[in-house]
């Protein structure tokens, strides 16, 4: 009778936990596949909730502010884009939210930047990857016990995947120098019959994917147990997607009327001092009187591209109280920052997103293959 090897340990645990996770597994990489473009997959079926056609100047963005706070609403902040032809995304709050002093989500709306008019949503798009996203993270089943299972199954994964690597080298120490040994893991045999190159879909392609998924895997975990969040957090030393909990600061000011704004200037000093192309920015209004205007950049920059520059100002001086930027950050903070983008992939824009889509589509592959593996070896036997 044959040893019960290491090697086989490692295969048998690859094998089991695969085909007790692989359902769910492919149903996460699937719907992951489809989220890996969710931006782009909403701005081009919802084009018209959008994206306004150019007629004539901009509306100033105050007389926009006071128009969308006539009837009571408060703006938190909005967000305008590189592409001019895009729409200007504001998030109202109530009185009622804008004086509790508490964090608040708001309200979204659409503005079109030449007529200052709110654009009324008609696609269906968005409903779609809010369903996609649902089925993603916790199988459309109630939280409590959806999210537990994507957890575990998210787990099983990441052990997949380290196992997978260890399969996937060389059985023997002296095969390691040798590059025919390292070469059959790294080629596919196209000429060879379909049981072989199904196999080498499996082993080859998951090796390229390696990398990615286990990314995906790591930080995918965040969503489904506290315990690792709050982990991780220490980890990293710092709070995960800090700028979501980036604030306006108080200033000390003896100013007894309310601040005049004058977002042309400050958006003007935002560029001289931050004087590059960007993608996004987004400006923070503040709901007291002795709060700064906050201004966040988004830079086109390849590794900084999901990261943002935040400078703060006075709005009764408009003089800067503040400059914080992606690059004095620390490692743990970039990380901690970037930690969504690095999970779906839009960190490096679009070059990373078409790496992550294309992982994506190979983690979908892998439990049919490893199946079909599998049942092929039950025959043999």
């Amino acid at each position: 009778m044959r040893n019960y090897t290491i090697r086989k340990f490692i295969n048998d645990i690859h094998l089991w936990l695969g085909i007790a996770s692989g359902i769910v597994l492919f149903i996460v990489c699937l719907t992951g596949t489809i989220l890996a473009f969710e931006t782009e997959l909403v701005q081009t079926f919802d084009k018209q909730d959008h994206f306004s056609e150019k007629t004539g100047n901009k509306v100033p963005f105050e007389i926009i502010v006071k128009n969308l706070e006539a009837d009571g609403s408060v703006v938190k902040d909005f967000i305008f884009f590189n592409d001019e032809s895009q729409n200007i995304q504001f998030t109202l709050l109530t009185k009622e939210e804008a004086n509790s002093g508490k964090p608040a989500r708001g309200k979204s709306v659409q503005i079109n930047p030449y007529t200052g008019k709110k654009v009324i949503s008609i696609g269906k798009t968005r409903a779609f990857i809010h369903f996609i996203e649902e089925f993603h993270r916790y199988l459309l089943l109630d939280t409590k016990i959806g999210r537990p299972i994507v957890g575990v199954c998210t787990i099983i994964f990441i052990i997949l995947c380290i196992s997978g690597l260890i399969l996937w080298m060389p059985k023997k120490l002296k095969q390691f120098k040798k590059w025919k040994s390292w070469k059959q893991g790294l080629t596919l045999k196209t000429k060879a019959n379909w049981k072989r190159i199904n196999y080498d879909i499996h082993n080859t392609f998951g090796f390229y994917a390696l990398f990615p998924m286990l990314l995906m895997g790591l930080t995918g975990l965040l969503w489904s147990f506290q315990w690792y969040y709050n982990g991780l957090e220490v980890v990293l030393g710092d709070k995960l997607g800090k700028s979501r909990f980036d604030t306006t600061i108080l200033l000390n000011t003896t100013e007894e009327n309310s601040p005049k704004l004058n977002l042309s200037t400050l958006l003007q000093k935002a560029d001289s001092i931050l004087p590059y192309e960007n993608k996004a920015t987004r400006i923070n209004l503040p709901l007291k009187k002795n709060e700064s205007v906050m201004i966040r950049k988004k830079s086109n920059a390849f590794l900084a591209y999901d990261a943002t520059d935040k400078l703060q100002f006075n709005p009764y001086t408009n003089k800067l109280v503040s400059k914080t930027l992606f690059k004095n950050e620390k490692f743990g903070s970039k990380i901690a920052i970037l930690i969504r983008s690095i999970h779906v992939g839009s960190f490096a824009g679009n070059f990373t997103k078409i790496i992550y889509f294309l992982a994506c589509l190979i983690a979908t592959s892998l439990p049919v293959t490893g199946t079909i593996i599998w049942i092929n070896k039950l025959k043999k036997k």
